[in-house]
């Protein structure tokens, strides 16, 4: 299954108890759908980068989790659907971390092609001025 991340910035507007209540519903959402969450990392409230909704602060949280797709669009069905939400964003790490290795693979390529041209430099010079 593959790996995701969520972010998600909920208002500061609602009160704790009802933030862990929505949270936990999510994540019932989650595991209902056969999904398991990895990782949470809650950084809590922080100063958002852009008014947004009038407020300048939000509280925000990741979680990583294996799931299958319906369970990111479920996730998302219910993110978009809510007050409480300000912004969201799904990752497919999985496939981050193969465009990373991808990429990563070419700037080796493009560092070994101008090594070797480099070094064939010093050569041609020397052939021109015999």
């Amino acid at each position: 299954m593959p790996l995701y991340e969520v972010g998600i910035v909920l208002t500061t507007t609602i009160e704790d108890q009802d933030r862990e209540t929505f949270l936990g519903e999510l994540r019932n959402l989650l595991v209902k759908e056969g999904a398991t969450i990895v990782k949470e990392d809650i950084w809590g409230k922080r100063a958002l980068a852009y008014i947004i909704k009038h407020q300048r602060d939000g509280f925000y949280l990741f979680w990583q989790f294996t799931g299958e797709g319906k369970a990111v669009k479920a996730l998302e069905f219910k993110l978009r659907v809510s007050d409480q939400v300000m912004r969201y964003l799904t990752l497919n790490l999985d496939q981050e971390t193969r465009r990373a290795k991808k990429m990563e693979k070419r700037r080796a390529e493009q560092k070994a092609a101008k090594a070797a041209k480099d070094a064939a430099r010093p050569v041609e010079a020397a052939s021109q001025e015999a």
